[in-house]
């Protein structure tokens, strides 16, 4: 008896789930055709309003009023972006016309959307950019309502925000808008803000002329950031940049970013000093670690960029699981010279990183490497990454790799090459 009680009560629970998700689909439904509905007749009310600005140059009175209320509801909002997709494939000039008209009610609309939750303050500037309604327009109270949201904890209103400002073509307004950033607490990606930055719609000489005269307010992070979008906007600030590089006071970061400048634009009076610091004797006196040289100097060619970039690279925070096995294949007795002799090589099939704690700047790592996998023709190596002075394991991590001959084709390792197969299989470490 009590079994066929525990199986009615299943048999009613997936019963009710079913009848749960067959009311829930069909109010979804009954959403969705309410919305294209809502869309189509929105579309046909503001065609209408068109034909009226074709034939008498305004927008009635009557028809922002109706909009004002029409757009304080998110699905309102969202109709009215249904629409303008059509009207602006369609009627582009019109619609152009329309949406500075439809300017004032945007502006009463701000305030009441920037006091609601995330999601619905976030669709705002994102019609704001989408239609590009600051284009051209003196619009401070719409500038000031997306200056407000930059303080909200979400990442979506803020870097909706940020894109709505990008298309007000107002230099001014950006540098407040970075300061804000640059003052706040909250986290922003670096990134970000720089290939935001260059999507900005207005003239980008008096941006960047903008930007130069308040960089030295900015923090660090936020001065790499201004560097990494001049660095792919333009190629006029090699005399700044390269100033800047020399100044003893800057963050170390803040000079990467320069010499990364100066390797995608070649600035001659600035040759010596990135062989300066691409030398690791000259480097290391200097106190600080440095990337590789090669990026940096391959626009420089030359006697004394060859003689660097034949040098041994700096240790630092960074990992190089290449360099780590190629000391695998060393103390094996088979260096890359000696498999590339065979007509063999190793290429990197995937890579992956496991970051355990930070490692900085002027930071030394030892890289131990070992051989995991090997059945032949493909192989895994793990790395594990510490803090040469305290012994802190920093990362973890393995690269896949397969080999292959001189036509590109597997190779079986144990048919083609004994030696190098025994090696391998006897130095193998299972995890």
């Amino acid at each position: 008896m009590f079994v066929q009680i525990l199986i009615y009560v299943y048999l009613g629970i997936c019963a009710g789930m079913i009848l749960f998700n067959i009311v829930t689909a069909l109010l979804s439904q009954r959403r969705e055709h309410r919305s294209f509905r809502d869309g189509i007749r929105l579309e046909l009310t503001v065609s209408q309003e068109l034909d009226r600005l074709a034939e008498t140059g305004t927008v009635s009175e009557r028809h922002l009023r109706f909009m004002e209320r029409r757009l304080r509801r998110v699905n309102g909002m969202a109709a009215f972006d249904a629409a303008l997709e059509c009207l602006c494939v369609r009627r582009p000039e019109l619609t152009r016309s329309y949406l500075t008209a439809l300017n004032g009610v945007m502006i009463t609309l701000a305030e009441d959307y920037c006091r609601r939750d995330e999601i619905e303050a976030a669709y705002f500037p994102y019609i704001i950019r989408k239609y590009r309604l600051l284009d051209g327009q003196e619009n401070e109270a719409l500038k000031t309502m997306l200056l407000d949201l930059l303080h909200e904890s979400s990442i979506y209103c803020r870097e909706n925000a940020m894109q709505a400002l990008y298309t007000a073509g107002d230099p001014a307004v950006l540098v407040r808008a970075l300061r804000i950033i640059d003052a706040s607490s909250l986290y922003y990606h670096s990134k970000l803000l720089s290939d935001g930055l260059l999507n900005y719609t207005g003239d980008t000489w008096e941006l960047a002329d903008a930007l130069w005269e308040e960089f030295d307010a900015f923090q660090p992070w936020m001065q790499v950031t201004l560097l990494n979008y001049f660095r792919f906007s333009s190629g006029a600030y090699c005399e700044k940049i390269h100033a800047l590089l020399n100044d003893p006071a800057q963050d170390d970061e803040v000079r990467f970013a320069c010499l990364r400048y100066l390797g995608r634009y070649p600035y001659p009076p600035a040759y010596a000093d990135l062989l300066r610091y691409a030398t690791p004797s000259k480097t290391r006196a200097l106190g600080v670690c440095t990337p590789s040289p090669r990026p940096v100097l391959a626009s420089y060619p030359g006697a004394e960029t060859a003689a660097v970039a034949g040098e041994e690279p700096l240790s630092s925070q960074l990992v190089y699981p290449l360099h780590a096995s190629k000391k695998v294949w060393e103390q094996l007795g088979f260096g890359y010279d000696r498999i590339e002799a065979a007509g063999y090589s190793g290429p990197v099939l995937e890579v992956s990183c496991q970051y355990k704690t930070m490692s900085k700047f002027g930071e030394t790592v030892r890289i131990e490497a070992s051989i995991t996998q090997y059945n032949g023709v493909r192989m895994t190596l793990h790395y594990d990454v510490y803090d040469k002075a305290t012994g802190t394991l920093r990362c973890t991590g393995d690269s896949r790799h397969c080999f292959i001959n001189a036509e590109g084709k597997p190779a079986i390792l144990k048919r083609c090459w004994p030696e190098f197969d025994a090696a391998l299989a006897a130095n193998t470490v299972k995890e």
